[in-house]
C-alpha cells in the first residue's frame, strides 16, 4: 500500500510540475519577446548568409567581455551613428559610422574613415559590432577589414543590445 501511495504522489507531483512548466512557457514561447519568431528567423538567415560570404569570424558577447577584461590587444569598432556611440559603447571602442542597409550604401568617405581606424598591423584582432543581430553595419565593417587584408576579423552578432542586456559595463 505504501508503494502505491508513493507512486501516486510522485505521479501527481510530476504532473503538477509538467503542467506548471507548460503554463509558464505559453507567455514566453520562442526567442522573440514580442512573439514575432518569423522576424527573428529572417534576421538570423540574413546574418548567416552575410557571415558565410564575409570571410570573417564571430565572437560572442560573453567572450568579447572576457577579452575586454583581459585587455586583449585589439581594435573594437562601433559602427553605429555618432549619437548612439556617445550615449554608450563597449569599453575601448572607437566609432566609424557605416550604413545599416549594407555595403552598396557605404560612401567612399565612410569606407575611408573605417579603414583608417584599422591601422597597419594586418594580424591585429579587429572586432566590429553594431546594434543587434538584424543590423548590417557590422557586416559592412567586417567585410571591409577582410578586403583590406586583415586576418583576425570578428563580428559580434548581438551587438550593443546584447552587451547591455548582459549588463556589461558601458563607456561614455
Amino acid at each position: 500500500m505504501k508503494r502505491k501511495t508513493i507512486t501516486l504522489m510522485v505521479g501527481l507531483i510530476f504532473s503538477m510540475l509538467v503542467f506548471t512548466g507548460c503554463s509558464q512557457q505559453v507567455n514566453s514561447v520562442g526567442t522573440s519577446p514580442n512573439g514575432s519568431e518569423i522576424a527573428i528567423e529572417k534576421a538570423a538567415m540574413k546574418f548567416m548568409k552575410d557571415y558565410q560570404a564575409g570571410g570573417y569570424k564571430l565572437v560572442s558577447t560573453e567572450d568579447l567581455n572576457k577579452w575586454v577584461s583581459e585587455k586583449k590587444d585589439m581594435i573594437i569598432i562601433d559602427t553605429m551613428p555618432a549619437d548612439n556611440f556617445a550615449k554608450g559603447h563597449i569599453p575601448g571602442a572607437v566609432n566609424a559610422v557605416l550604413p545599416k542597409t549594407g555595403m552598396a550604401d557605404a560612401t567612399v568617405e565612410q569606407k575611408a574613415a573605417f579603414i583608417k581606424l584599422l591601422g597597419t598591423d594586418k594580424n591585429k584582432i579587429i572586432v566590429v559590432y553594431c546594434g543587434f543581430v538584424g543590423c548590417a553595419r557590422s557586416d559592412v565593417g567586417a567585410v571591409l577589414a577582410v578586403k583590406e587584408g586583415f586576418t583576425n576579423v570578428y563580428r559580434v552578432p548581438g551587438g550593443s543590445v546584447a552587451w547591455e542586456e548582459a549588463k556589461y559595463a558601458m563607456e561614455k
